[in-house]
């Protein structure tokens, strides 16, 4: 079968340039394979050429993959599965990036973009240890390629194309019609993912994930060449970029949960952020052991131990959140695509060989037979490496608990599976002695020196500089315990270690440093550390919930228990709620822009005494819905910041009948409605309230209401009161028409009022049969004149060009204008109209309007411009006719109020200081070994 308007070739291309980069990375690593055994032989030149060569080609292939995929992308090319996946039509441009990225294979082409930048970097800059690296690079390149193949044999697949057909996914009738592609559009990206963080975290986690090779690369290098000291050089400066780097992209995800997520933080331990975590701690651990072996030949073994783990870590890492393992105990896991066995080969295969080379090698590994002295600065830096493995190992051994129970279940299928009841209690219980030994060993190993000897005459100094850092550790932590909530002891420790780390690495600046900050890499991350240490125990310990009034809330949120009503307000439209905080929260609008709800919140200060203190502030925190928008699919924060305080707010939950439009539609059949009927004018008195109908539109509003061409619709304006109040709530139920749809009824309610109106099939077929009944007089008339009609004295006042007639609609090219009539009765003024005469693409057309109070109809219809004299069509309704059915019901639900948590974060920005000052000590690190 011939299908009309497939695009094919570009995915042509495109895979093209996936089999060509496939086939380049293996030969790019196997010439330069070649050329590192043959580095002392005439072939070396040849091979090196090769591998050069081919990873250029492998390079640019790269790129065609990725600037094919985007292409189709952009064009919305739906006949590809993964376009028709991941956009749609209203997908805004910027989001095409996020879309990219979002499914595994997008992913996997930004790692390997990155890979292939490092490794032109490192043809340029790597000299003689251009050739081992760049083999290992390529190989795992081939492996990355090999996932995007998308070849076939039976049952089994190597890889998963980004090119791949739609018709060639799923087994649909519509594939049967060659003009498939006229029916379908984009399912359109996940609304949780339309975020600028989607747009900038995901490069920058991946290139930092993809740095890891580098270091791991010349480990692989080093036990291959033999050359076990030379390595660390260029290492460590790879390793310090891979950290900067790695650990920006950790801060950004946190950035991200904390600012559009709602989950009230910046870090859950959930699986997948503790697989990126690892590796870069273990990154850290290998970059002050790189450190202390190029400084004293200590520890090249652990160095060695430290780059091959990170990678494989890496490795570890992309298996388990894209294996699909993590499913049920992580929100960010990948759905698996049966790249399992692919993904297991990656790991045992750069397992297998790091573990080959090591063994091997290792007794060739120098080492010094001296143990490393206890006073010496290699020794504690060393301890604090192993402090880091086993920060590591804690943290891997429970995240890797999904992985555990799947291999016990392929020999005892019983097994239940073992489980964390409370992640974060339990990571935050053992992570908790891991900082408290890092924040002390960070403040003594600054103060030791490498290879000590005379130990004895530097003691003195050694205890005056730690006697400064604990007496201003204990000062500092007296007093942040003035403001911290640390009532137990292990958190008191936390904190004087935190403390300790920043005086003692202040100290070590001012004292020995100078102030030079061009050499304070260490001491500005450690200083870093130190605060983040603060930051989070603010953050954490003093963490508040501000949405607190149980007394006002009370029975009042659907389905909530005692803990979400102490931690959730309901805020009805207009009503202040006073919250914790010295404050009082009042939900104002809401706007709906695509498939996005958003929701102003006004808040002002509060004293003791409930005056007004003179802050105020909005939030808009916002709700997102699917395309049908029959599911809200995300929640987004909205957050007031303070110099030394954040208040997070997010919309926890919505009336039931915005959540479910089956149990909506439940509500509206079981509300009780009560037929009425009135004419314009008029007032309806129900037992609680009385309702003046204003105005008949043919030219509705409505906010569930969209008017399409040919639509038929009108709506009544009525404005309604509670008995004995003067204030008045506006009413407008509307009804519409639409070819080949039907009738739809559109009730609209006042909810401060809890009342509701609706219009039916009736009222339509009334104001239609008035129509029909209508008896038009035809009076002809100059601009001033007047005329008598049925004891009414209308008066033709002016023309007026500026048309403000409310069912007339502008156009280009519009010739409009209107009749403005005065009509008065026993010479009292009972109104106006204008009835408008329009031209519109060289047709005429009269515009009725209508004093509607008085029964009489307007038409402009002809206008004589030799004499003129303008032609008015005149009818008149009585009181029978005039009265339309309408159905009122008292008592309705009320459905405009929004269920809001908003939390207090205290010392929030100490986090971000800190953390941002921890990678800018490793940017000055490798700044420095950079410029050296």
């Amino acid at each position: 079968m011939e299908f009309i308007g497939e695009r094919l070739l570009v995915g042509q291309i495109g895979h093209f340039f996936v089999i060509l980069s496939f086939v380049a990375a293996l030969l790019s690593s196997f010439s330069f394979f070649k050329a590192t055994q043959e580095r002392a032989d005439d072939g070396f030149a040849s091979w090196l050429k090769i591998g050069r060569y081919s990873f250029g080609l492998h390079s640019i292939s790269t790129l065609g993959i990725i600037l094919s995929l985007f292409f189709i992308l952009v064009n919305k090319y739906y006949e590809y599965e993964y376009a028709w996946a991941n956009v749609s039509d209203d997908l805004p441009f910027e989001y095409t990036f996020s879309a990219f990225w979002k499914e595994q294979q997008g992913s996997f082409l930004l790692w390997s973009f990155w890979h292939s930048v490092l490794g032109l970097i490192i043809m340029w800059r790597g000299g003689k240890w251009e050739a081992p690296v760049l083999s290992v690079i390529a190989l795992a390149e081939a492996f990355i390629g090999s996932m995007l193949l998308g070849l076939y044999f039976g049952d089994y697949h190597v890889g998963a194309s980004p090119f791949e057909l739609l018709r060639n996914t799923m087994a649909a009738p519509i594939f049967q019609d060659p003009n498939y592609l006229s029916q379908i559009t984009g399912n359109g990206l996940n609304p949780l993912l339309q975020n600028y963080w989607m747009t900038i975290h995901p490069p920058t986690l991946f290139l930092g994930f993809a740095s890891t090779v580098v270091p791991f690369a010349f480990a692989i290098a080093g036990l291959w060449t033999g050359e076990h000291k030379e390595w660390l050089k260029p290492a460590l400066k790879w390793s310090l970029f891979s950290g900067a780097i790695l650990g920006t992209g950790i801060l950004m995800g946190g950035a991200w949960a904390y600012e559009a997520l709602s989950f009230g933080g910046y870090w859950a331990w959930d699986p997948v952020e503790n697989s990126s975590l690892v590796p870069w701690i273990i990154l850290v651990a290998g970059i002050h052991s790189n450190l202390i072996a190029r400084a004293t030949s200590y520890s090249i073994r652990a160095t060695y131990g430290f780059y091959l783990a990170t990678f494989i870590l890496i490795l570890y890492s992309t298996y388990l959140t894209r294996s699909g393992i993590l499913g049920d105990s992580s929100a960010h896991a990948f759905t698996a695509m049966g790249l399992d066995f692919q993904l297991l080969l990656f790991i045992f295969g750069f397992t297998g060989l790091a573990l080959f080379l090591y063994i091997k090698n290792r007794k060739a590994i120098p080492a010094k037979q001296q143990e490393e002295r206890m006073y010496s600065r290699e020794f504690w830096m060393f301890i604090g490496s192993l402090v880091l493995l086993f920060s590591g190992v804690l943290i891997t051994g429970a995240t890797s608990l999904p992985v555990w129970n799947k291999v016990v279940q392929l020999f005892n299928p019983d097994y239940v599976g073992a489980a964390l009841k409370d992640p974060v209690a339990h990571h935050n219980r053992y992570q908790l002695w891991i900082a408290v030994f890092v924040g002390i060993l960070t403040g003594i190993a600054q103060f030791m020196r490498y290879s000590e000897r005379n130990w004895n005459t530097r003691m003195r100094t050694f205890l005056v500089h730690m006697g400064i850092a604990s007496v201003g550790a204990v000062i500092l932590t007296i007093l942040n315990l003035q403001w911290l909530e640390a009532n137990a002891w292990q958190y008191i420790a936390l904190l004087f270690a935190g403390m300790f780390a920043i005086v003692s690495n202040a100290d070590y600046l001012i004292s020995v440093l100078k102030g030079n900050l061009k050499m304070a890499a260490s001491a500005l991350s450690h200083i870093g550390f130190g605060i983040l240490v603060l930051g989070v125990m603010g953050s954490g310990l003093n963490k508040q919930w501000l949405s607190s009034n149980p007394f006002a809330m009370e029975g009042l949120i659907e389905g909530a228990d005692a803990e979400a009503m102490s931690k959730n307000v309901l805020l009805l439209r207009d009503a202040p709620m006073p919250i914790l905080g010295g404050l009082e929260a009042t939900y104002q609008s809401d706007t709906v822009e695509r498939q996005t709800r958003t929701f102003k919140v006004l808040f002002k200060g509060r004293n003791k005494n409930g005056e007004y203190t003179g802050e105020t502030f909005e939030l808009e925190p916002n709700v997102m819905y699917n395309r049908q928008f029959s599911e809200i699919v995300a929640s987004n924060p909205s957050t007031k910041h303070y110099w030394n305080r954040d208040i997070f707010t997010h919309v926890t939950s919505l009336p039931k009948a915005e959540l479910d439009p089956e149990y909506a539609k439940q509500q509206e059949d079981s509300t009780k409605y009560v037929r009425y009927e009135a004419a314009i004018g008029d007032t309806i008195f129900t037992p609680a309230h009385y309702i003046v109908l204003e105005r008949l539109s043919k030219n509705p509003s409505h906010k569930e209401y969209v008017a399409k061409p040919g639509d038929l619709g009108f709506g009544l304006e009525m404005k309604a009161y509670a008995l004995g109040d003067s204030e008045g709530f506006p009413l407008s139920p509307v009804m519409y028409i639409r070819p080949g749809e039907g009738g739809f009824t559109l009730p609209h309610e006042s909810p401060m009022l809890q009342l509701k109106a609706r219009l039916n099939e009736e009222s339509m077929e009334k104001i239609f049969q008035v129509e029909n009944e209508l008896v038009y007089n035809e009076f002809k008339i100059k601009q001033g004149d007047s005329f008598r009609f049925n004891g009414y004295d209308i008066l033709f006042a002016q023309v007026e060009r500026e048309v403000k007639n409310p069912n007339y609609i502008a156009e280009e090219g519009d010739m409009a204008i209107a009749a403005i009539l005065e009509i008065r009765k026993d010479g009292k003024l009972m109104g106006t109209s204008q009835p408008v005469y329009l031209i519109r693409g060289s047709n005429p057309f009269s515009l009725k309007d209508e004093l509607a109070s008085e029964g009489l109809h307007f038409q402009f219809t002809n206008i004589d411009p030799q004499t003129a004299i303008f032609t008015l069509n005149v009818a008149y309704a009585d009181e029978s006719q005039r009265l339309i059915p309408i159905e009122i019901a008292e008592d309705a639900p009320r459905s405009d109020y929004i269920v809001l948590e908003a939390i207090l974060f205290p010392g929030i920005n100490l986090v971000w200081l800190g953390s941002i000052m921890m990678m800018i000590g490793l940017a000055f690190g490798l700044w420095n070994r950079w410029r050296d």
